[in-house]
């Protein structure tokens, strides 16, 4: 992969953005974005000029307008990207966005130019509109500003959400949304019995899919590899039953599937960028209710 392109990044001081990238000389840095192959992710509040131009660039931009309207650009052409839309600007292209001379709220993201995200890739920028924008915004906000506090017990899950979002709003066509929701009913069932020995194989045959169809199915409509999505569903699940006091580190390691609680330590931390340990100091060094009697 190509690391050698052209920027044009000009922003005036007037513009608020928060951002949070997966590379350690990024700040804040989330090393658990490099894991959905997430290279930096923001919102931004444009009141002012606005120009980030790139030719070559080896990573797919997501752009979504929240509020307000900018302009993406497409080679030398300028396309109008308003409220409620999306724009893909694939890698190694020639693209950008820019101010339109008013307010414009967006949350963005630059995704790397890898399996998890090939379906992104093309010759052509798209634009459509979408539904919930205001949702992955505030999750992105939300992550952003969380990586930026000294605790991060809820960096990870707040990325999550963004990340599932993100994929969500991307899969998101009348065909699309019921194979989504078939894959998402699959893989709820790893969720709610994390402790069984999942197999690829075994859920791609509940499908009626050879493992390589259904490795291309889940990357193309979750966005994640399936073995990477049991994953995410066993850590999901870990991470609800240290929340609700379930017991200590060892117990919740056997009772999402894990023999050896350094390995599911490891993978817990690498997830959510915390470990399960700290997450159970967090939640005793948290105020206690005191009940009304």
């Amino acid at each position: 992969m190509s690391t050698i392109y052209q920027e044009l990044f000009d922003i005036d001081p007037r513009n608020v953005q928060h951002s949070v990238g997966a590379r350690i000389f990024h700040h804040p840095h989330l090393r658990a974005l490099a894991d959905h192959d997430v290279l930096l992710a923001g919102v931004s509040y444009v009141h002012g000029p606005l120009h980030v131009e790139r030719i070559g660039a080896p990573f797919h931009i997501v752009l979504l307008s929240v509020e307000g309207e900018g302009l993406v650009i497409d080679g030398a052409q300028r396309r109008l990207l308003g409220p409620g839309q999306m724009a893909i600007l694939p890698a190694y292209g020639h693209s950008g966005f820019c101010d339109n001379g008013g307010y414009w709220r967006t949350a963005w993201f630059l995704l790397n130019d890898s399996r998890s995200w090939a379906f992104l890739q093309g010759n052509q920028i798209s634009m459509r509109p979408v539904i919930a924008a205001e949702n992955l915004f505030h999750a992105t906000a939300l992550t952003c500003l969380e990586a930026q506090q000294e605790h991060e017990a809820f960096t990870g899950a707040a990325m999550l959400l963004a990340v599932d979002l993100l994929k969500r709003m991307l899969a998101s066509t009348e065909a699309g949304d019921e194979i989504t929701r078939s894959l998402q009913a699959l893989f709820d069932a790893v969720k709610r019995d994390p402790a069984q020995p999942w197999r690829v194989e075994d859920l791609a045959a509940r499908q009626h899919l050879s493992r390589a169809q259904f490795q291309r199915q889940c990357l193309r409509y979750l966005g994640v590899a399936p073995q990477q999505m049991i994953i995410n569903q066993r850590m999901a699940r870990a991470r609800e039953l240290l929340l609700a006091g379930f017991g200590n580190v060892g117990a919740v390691a056997e009772a999402v599937g894990y023999e050896e609680i350094a390995s599911f330590s490891r993978r817990f931390s690498r997830h959510f960028g915390t470990g399960p340990g700290d997450v159970l100091r967090e939640l005793a060094l948290a105020p206690k209710e005191i009940g009304a009697g």
